[in-house]
């Protein structure tokens, strides 16, 4: 059996917009800060090392009125410009018709993501969807992997399994949980992650799968 977990920011949805107007508006409300851009909000969530209430709101621990202001707002707000990634639909159908079950991993809320996945028209493409909220831990840590690996029946000592991602902790957390970790060349990460295998396109993963196991290197390299 095979599997494919698939990232969602940066991945499969365009959400750059929306999630920046949110932050911003937390700034704004909370801590009268100017706005972050864009490209700053996603490169401090995809650091490797990072500490997101300091990054954003300029406080050294999370404070709940940020969390409690953040989550109204985004979840009003997280669906109004996203978009799909180019190819990422026609990919998604191609693996259904080929019966490949998948599932989504992502660091954002559950509850985040299956709004946001049902808004873009492709939440009945997978199986199940973890968030950190599902185990308590973020990527790199593999629990919610193996979180969606037992609901799909999947074994990953017997059976082909790959995640798909845009960022160093993907790739980290497919690792440890003896997934192939592939990595979205068009994500967020702007082509700066260096993995066994980057996909330029959604369209390359047909090639990637065709692939016997044994091509793939044990190890990855990290994103810079």
């Amino acid at each position: 059996m095979s599997l494919i977990v698939f990232d969602m920011d940066g991945t499969l949805l365009d959400t750059r917009i929306d999630i920046t107007i949110s932050v911003n508006y937390v700034r704004m409300k909370n801590h009268a800060l100017p706005p972050l851009t864009q490209e700053q909000v996603v490169e401090y969530i995809n650091r490797d090392e990072r500490n997101l209430p300091q990054l954003f709101y300029g406080t050294e621990t999370p404070d709940p009125r940020d969390r409690k202001l953040f989550r109204r707002h985004y979840l009003q707000q997280c669906t109004k410009h996203l978009r799909l990634f180019s190819g990422v639909e026609t990919m998604l159908e191609s693996l259904r018709r080929a019966g490949i079950p998948m599932a989504v991993a992502t660091n954002a809320s559950s509850l985040f993501a299956r709004q946001m996945l049902e808004a873009a028209g492709i939440a009945h493409y997978f199986y199940a969807v973890a968030g950190a909220d599902t185990t308590g831990t973020s990527k790199p840590d593999p629990s919610m992997l193996h979180f969606l690996m037992r609901q799909i029946g999947f074994d990953s000592q017997k059976d082909r399994g790959y995640l798909l991602g845009d960022s160093g902790k993907d790739m980290e957390a497919a690792r440890r949980a003896g997934l192939v970790p592939l990595y979205a060349a068009w994500g967020y990460t702007n082509g700066s992650c260096k993995a066994d295998r980057s996909l330029q396109t959604p369209e390359a993963l047909f090639k990637i799968l065709s692939m016997p196991l044994s091509t793939f290197k044990e190890e990855s390299r990290q994103c810079n």
